[in-house]
């Protein structure tokens, strides 16, 4: 029988053993990925074979709200903190980089292999500044289009889908008047990171206008007038005020929000705009109650004015911090977050940024309107390649027309606002 003092000591051995064993295979490098979008639960499991494959790296994913992560991360980058890797808009690498905020990544692009090669990236020309500096790597790529509930169309006696603004508004009314139900609603509120920005936009942009376009001197100027401006807010406003979308609508600032959703879900919502990993969603929700049931969602492009109809090219960036203590393996994490098997078993909501990758896509019914919308986005363009700040530029414009849309200034007043607002940003 072994002695009370050898069991002991056995007991001490294998501890020791276990430690060493531990602190021999444990990780060398650490990373944080901060990661703004919902599918936090499957993005974790492809962190989890990157660390498999990388057994010297371990990976921390941090999850924030979009609404939060743009002022979020300069606050930390002011003071020498943040994640290794973010996920970050479409707009904003060159005004982060520019501040110093991410790190360029030329070498890493011209010596690490990046698949297919930097240029096969949609939307590159906003990652990269004026002295060539590259501050990101597109991600993914999408823009919004219209989502219909075919069933309330037809109840309506709308037989046609509209293609102009006014079709639209009308088709809302008629939904309301016959069924009851909302016609269009669209969120109007003006909180950061609001949606209104991209329908103000989106009309501005059918119509010929813009808020920042290329002056004749190879600088930027204003690209529209305070009447231009006040028009869009009157007629967005409009849906409130006929009574076809609620009040609700006022104090909503993102499409993904649970009224929205659940209204389409339970048939009491006619329109909505979303992008395409909300409306896959939607979809996933639809099937989930109704086992069985036939799909009652189409989605359509954006009605269109003088120039046709026009929306954003939007996306994600993946960027590395400039202050990273590992920018190597940060590097590393990144070439894996932008291969195919994200997209395949992951993030299979989004569609990559890759050029070769989208032609692989089978868009399916439900998604026809996307890949149709897809080829009318256009990219921002001057507001991207001016001194004014999209990010700011964005979170103003719902300012002002919140306090248009509640009635504290009037769609003139709000106009010029606006207008001001963009020269200070361009200066």
């Amino acid at each position: 029988m072994k002695s009370k003092a050898l069991i002991l000591l056995s007991g001490f051995m294998f501890a020791m053993v276990a430690g060493w064993t531990s602190f021999l295979f444990a990780a060398e490098i650490k990373l944080v990925f901060r990661f703004n979008d919902p599918e936090a639960k499957e993005m974790r499991e492809a962190l989890d074979v990157f660390e498999k494959n990388n057994p010297e790296i371990e990976v921390e994913l941090q999850t924030i709200a979009w609404g939060n992560s743009r002022d979020q991360f300069l606050r930390e980058i002011a003071v020498g903190e943040g994640p290794d890797v973010v996920h970050i808009a479409f707009v904003w690498p060159k005004d982060m980089g520019n501040a110093g905020g991410l790190r360029p990544l030329n070498d890493y692009i011209k010596n690490g292999n990046i698949h297919g090669g930097f240029d096969s990236f949609v939307a590159t020309e906003l990652t990269t500044n004026k002295k060539g500096d590259i501050y990101g790597i597109p991600w993914t790529t999408d823009t919004w289009a219209l989502v219909y509930n075919k069933d309330l169309m037809a109840q309506a006696g709308i037989s046609k889908y509209p293609t102009s603004w006014p079709e639209l508004k009308n088709a809302s009314k008629m939904i309301h008047e016959k069924t009851g139900k909302t016609g269009f609603g669209f969120p109007m509120g003006s909180a950061k990171g609001n949606t209104i920005w991209f329908l103000a936009n989106y009309y501005w942009w059918s119509n010929g206008k813009a808020l920042v376009i290329e002056d004749s001197n190879g600088g930027y100027k204003v690209g529209i007038t305070e009447k231009d401006i006040a028009a869009s807010i009157e007629y967005f406003h409009s849906y409130v005020k006929d009574g076809h979308s609620p009040p609700s609508m006022l104090s909503v600032s993102e499409a993904s929000n649970p009224i929205i959703i659940e209204a389409l879900l339970s048939g009491e919502q006619g329109i909505a705009m979303m992008p395409p990993n909300m409306l896959r969603q939607l979809v996933e929700d639809f099937e989930t109650r109704n086992p069985g049931k036939a799909l009652p969602f189409v989605t359509k492009i954006f009605p269109g004015g003088s120039a046709g109809s026009k929306t954003h090219l939007g996306g994600r960036t993946l960027g590395i911090i400039s202050h990273s203590k590992n920018p190597e393996a940060s590097w590393k994490l990144v070439k894996f977050l932008t291969s195919d098997i994200i997209f395949e078993k992951f993030y299979t909501k989004q569609f990559p940024a890759q050029k070769v990758l989208l032609k692989n896509i089978t868009f399916g019914p439900s998604l026809k309107g996307y890949a149709e919308q897809l080829a009318l986005a256009r990219s921002w363009g001057a507001y991207a390649d001016s001194s004014a700040q999209i990010g700011s530029m964005w979170n103003q414009v719902g300012r002002i027309f919140g306090d248009a849309f509640i009635g504290s200034i009037s769609s003139n007043e709000a106009g010029v606002n606006v207008i001001k607002m963009v020269k200070k940003e361009l200066k």
